[in-house]
Formats: C-alpha cells, structure tokens, sequence
C-alpha cells in the first residue's frame, strides 16, 4: 500500500527548509484527522523517505507509481523543471487510466500555490484556487503564509485543508498501480518547463534597503512598518499588508518578467556591475529613514558617484507621516546627490513616491532600464583601422531604426527633433505604446537532475 501522498516540488524552492516544514506538518495533520492513516505511510519527500545507503532513484519511483495522491507544490521553479513535469505526468497518466477504467474522474493531483505563478495551460483545467484558504494565499502564497506565522490560522487552515483533500481523494479513489517501473527519466513531460528569461532586461533584481525593527531609528521602532528582516519593510501600510519587495515582485511578475531580491549589503557597486553584464534590470527600494545611516549609506553613497544603465532608484512615501518632513527629504537627496540634481526629468530616480503612484513609477522605471540594457546590446563596435593617419574609434555605434548610426537626443536641433521624433518607450501594460516582446517558452538549458529532485540518467 503505497503513501497517502507524494510530494513534487522544486528542489531549489526548499533552501530555507520550508518544504520540509511544511511536509512534517501536513503529515502530522493527516494523522490528526484520521486514526488509521497512522497504520500506513503517511507521505513521501525525496529527503525525508529515502534512508542513507538506499537507491534513492528506485526508492523516488516506486512511491510515484503508487501513491494515492501527489501535493504538487507550484512556482516558478517548479514550472521550470523538467523533473517536476514528469513527475505531475506519471499521477496524470495514472488519473486517465483510473477513468478508463470506471469512468470515473480523480483529482489525484492537488495543486498548491507555494509563489504566485502563472500556470502552463497544460495543467490550467486543475483547479488550484479555494475560497477557504483565505486572500494571503491567492495573493502571496502559501509560503509566505508559513513564513509570516507557522503558528497562525491562516496558515494552519490551509493546511488542514489540504489534509483533508489528501484524506478524501485517498479514500475516494485506487488508482492503477503501473504494470510496468516507473522510469522517471524516460517519461514525457506534462507540461513544457519553462527556461529562465534570456531577454535583454526580462529579468528584474530588487535591493532593498531598510532597516529592521531592531536598527530603525528610534522614534520609529514602533511603527508598524519594519519586520526582523530589511525585507520585511512596508511602507504602505496599512493600504498594503505586504512588504514592498512582495508588492513589487507582484507587479513585475504580471507583466511577464523573471524577478530576483535580496538586501544592499557590502559589495553592492560589484552586483549591479554583474547583473548589467547579465542584462538585469536591478531597482534599489530605499528606505528614506535608513538611506542616511549606516549601514546603507555607504553603499548608496557609492552608487550615486557611478552610472547604471539599468538601474532604477524608488524612494516610497507614506503621505500621512513623511511627505511634509523636509529635514527627512533633504538627508536622503544628501545621500543621492548627484542623482537628485538631475530634477523630474530623470524616469530612473524617483523619490516621494506615494501608494496610489507606485505602479506607475515602478512600470517607468523598469521600462526605461530595459531600453538601456537592449541599446546595450544593440550597440556595434567600430572596428579598428590599420592606417596609422586614421581617427581612432573611441567610443561604439548604435543602430538606428533604420540601420544606420543613432544620434543622441542632445545632439539633434529643434528641427530635426520635430522631422525625427523619437520612439516613445514601451508601456508598463496594456496602453497602446509598443511593449517588448520576449519569449519565455525558450529550449531548457541542460541542467543537474539531482538540483531538480529527480533521478539521474
């Protein structure tokens, strides 16, 4: 008799042990629910079943072909494996013969949002969403829910709602154990893993920089806006009850970019330095009350003295405690100073940024940086002349739309402006602006199967 449940997930969505926590506890609440279910295997993870000194490929195999059910753990990282799609293949195989056999449908695979993804349309007829596992789990996943309060009953429902659904489905259905092993390496995928976006700026890397409840400043150690981490910061609140990076990643995410964050810690001028030879977009989220002090002003001191392309600056505002404090405002563009000299005009410095203004200035900015990165990319070396008489080539050429070499837009008069407008950048969404295009579908780079959770070949 094989486990009540299999868990697919994305091996590379466990380095903070929150798949791990998550297993123990939905095994401890399938108990609770069902005495007998303590009789019999309760669940199986790859680094939670298999014993040391035990063929853990054969081991993997043999609990797939004959589980009950399989708690498939979506995100990114999961849509992007090819060992997760083989994996939700073989339960799907096994639904369709169950239903050949008596007609009879089964929802053997039980879908679970872990980050905000998109779904493959493969497996957008599985419905993954319910009423009962509350807003915080359609809009941040379940995760962020064990990350917030592993104790709080947000999370601890929705864990006992899918104990529930293991236990029903369990209990519903047999499904056909394969005649044959399961070879998962020779399986055919369910779905098609999607690659890593390789776009010039179709992936976007926040920095926060925020102080904690800890090292805020005094009088602010009581607001409501800090957590134990910088990436706990909201400065939205209560409008928003996620942290900035959550809000941002949100909105980047809709509108078909990769994203990436961590906090501005030393060395930061040499991440912004890789991640431009990388052609990422990077945005600093600053913290107007921690951007004068130590630690990050060092480091966004640094900044401001060097150019980035592809780097954005949003400083957030809570309009009823910060927008009229001209003492706060001044430190920061003390911070920035080169930067704030350049006034309104520049799209990739905003500072006094309101909640109902965010989406806006955000969508600027990344679009702004990402036409960086693709004149970047457009830009054509002059090649060297071997006549010592020549003019040497110091600086590159840029295409021009129609081939030829692009002028800066200083450099033009009124009336060649007038006769030769430039294109206007693409929009954030929807407008009626041209939008870059990308394909997120790309060939799936060759990869350890292991760092994916599945057997070697």
């Amino acid at each position: 008799m094989g486990p009540y449940f299999f868990l697919s997930y994305a091996r590379v969505d466990d380095k903070n042990a929150y798949v791990r926590q998550f297993y123990d506890d939905l095994c401890t609440q399938i108990i609770e629910l069902s005495d007998s279910a303590a009789q019999v295997p309760i669940g199986f993870r790859d680094n939670s079943s298999i014993r040391i000194g035990e063929h853990w490929s054969e081991q993997l195999e043999r609990a797939l072909g004959s589980c009950r059910s399989m708690v498939a753990l979506y995100s990114p990282a999961y849509f992007r494996s090819a060992w997760c799609s083989r994996e939700a293949g073989v339960m799907m195989r096994r639904a369709g013969q169950y239903f050949a056999r008596t007609q009879k449908g089964s929802s053997a695979l039980i879908p679970v949002l872990w980050h905000p993804v998109e779904v493959p349309q493969e497996v957008a007829h599985i419905q993954y969403m319910t009423d009962g596992l509350g807003s915080w789990y359609a809009d941040a996943g379940l995760q962020r829910l064990l990350q917030r309060d592993p104790t709080g009953e947000d999370y601890r429902g929705a864990v006992r709602l899918i104990a529930q659904r293991v236990l029903d489905v369990a209990r519903a259905d047999e499904l056909p154990v394969p005649k044959h092993p399961v070879r998962l390496a020779r399986e055919p995928l369910s779905f098609q893993p999607r690659t890593a976006p390789t776009r010039p700026g179709s992936t976007v890397r926040f920095f926060v920089a925020a102080s904690t409840s800890d090292t805020a400043p005094e009088h602010r150690r009581g607001a409501p806006y800090y957590g134990s981490a910088g990436l706990d910061w909201n400065p939205y609140h209560p409008q928003e009850e996620y942290p900035l990076y959550q809000q941002a990643q949100r909105l980047v995410t809709a509108q078909g970019y990769g994203t990436a964050f961590q906090e501005v810690r030393s060395g930061l001028i040499q991440q912004l330095n890789h991640a431009w030879r990388d052609d990422q977009v990077t945005i600093l989220l600053v913290d107007a009350w921690s951007a004068p002090s130590a630690p990050h002003r060092r480091q966004l001191e640094q900044f401001d003295r060097t150019e980035h392309p592809a780097t954005g600056v949003l400083v957030p505002c809570h309009p009823q405690e910060e927008r009229d404090q001209h003492a706060l405002w001044n430190g920061v563009t003390e911070v920035f100073e080169r930067k704030a000299s350049r006034g309104m005009q520049d799209r990739q410095f905003q500072l006094r940024v309101c909640f109902g203004d965010f989406k806006r200035a955000l969508g600027q900015m990344v679009s702004a940086a990402q036409n960086n990165l693709i004149r970047k990319q457009q830009a054509v070396p002059v090649p060297e002349s071997n006549d010592p008489d020549s003019t040497p080539a110091a600086r590159p050429i840029l295409r021009g739309p129609s081939g030829g070499p692009a002028r800066r837009p200083q450099q033009r008069d009124r009336q060649d402006q007038e006769q030769n407008p430039q294109p206007r950048p693409p929009r954030w969404s929807g407008g009626r602006g041209p939008r870059i295009p990308y394909n997120p579908y790309a060939p799936q780079e060759s990869r350890d199967p292991r760092s994916e959770g599945g057997p070697a070949q």
